[in-house]
């Protein structure tokens, strides 16, 4: 964690993007209690715009709040993920057939440039390399769709996928079948056909889902548990 300095951002908005850096990162696992004098101390601030953080954080769906218990990275069950992937597919689909018409040659440039370079068999350095490049294909297209309500909608999603993310991108033979995947996206855009690549690109994400879901357990392991609501807290 990094010790906030002076910036024109306020010490809320400051606390805020390093608190979700580190869980989007997973320097603090899913169910893991969030200390606010401890993360103050770290971030070299008082408590009071680390409490801000929190409950922003908590509007995002990134921290569970329990009166009593405090603050907790939220922890996702198996039926959570089957769900995001379910609004992803359908969210990243429009993003497609929206983003067909005005894809040009530029931008079909950058999305081949996030699948080049790539050899089988992937190293470490590919599987996080990937990573990056997969974010950015998927974040051009949908930045293309000019739909800024669609925009802030994936992003936020994006955000809580990439809680897991970390543990399924390795996963033997994923990588292969995606960057076909993507080639295969990349080329009904260059036929500019929005049916197709809303086709293409809503397979794609279920084949991902399928991946995870798979080897959910990697996931869900991973991290501490969570503390039940009581039922008045529901």
């Amino acid at each position: 964690m990094q010790k906030i300095h002076h910036s024109n951002l306020s010490l809320g908005n400051q606390a805020y993007q390093e608190l979700k850096r580190i869980i989007l990162g997973r320097q603090i696992p899913p169910g893991e209690k969030l200390n606010e004098g401890a993360l103050a101390r770290a971030l070299g601030i008082s408590r009071t715009p680390v409490r801000e953080a929190i409950n922003r954080l908590e509007k995002e769906g990134l921290v569970d709040i329990f009166p009593q218990r405090g603050a907790f990275v939220v922890q996702f069950s198996a039926k959570d993920v089957f769900e995001l992937f379910l609004i992803r597919e359908n969210l990243e689909g429009l993003a497609a057939y929206l983003s067909a018409a005005r894809m040009d040659e530029k931008n079909l440039a950058r999305l081949e440039s996030c699948v080049q370079g790539f050899e089988d068999p992937f190293s470490a350095k590919d599987i996080e390399r990937y990573s990056r490049e997969d974010f950015k294909f998927h974040q051009t297209i949908v930045n293309l769709s000019e739909a800024k309500r669609l925009i802030n909608l994936v992003s936020s999603l994006h955000d809580h996928i990439r809680m897991f993310r970390l543990t399924t991108v390795g996963l033997s033979g994923r990588m292969k079948n995606s960057l076909a995947e993507h080639m295969g996206i990349i080329e009904s855009f260059r036929g500019k056909n929005p049916e197709e690549c809303e086709r293409k690109m809503r397979q794609h994400i279920r084949n991902v889902r399928d991946g995870v879901m798979e080897n959910i357990e990697i996931f869900l392991n991973d991290g501490g548990k969570q503390p039940t609501k009581n039922k008045e807290e529901k």
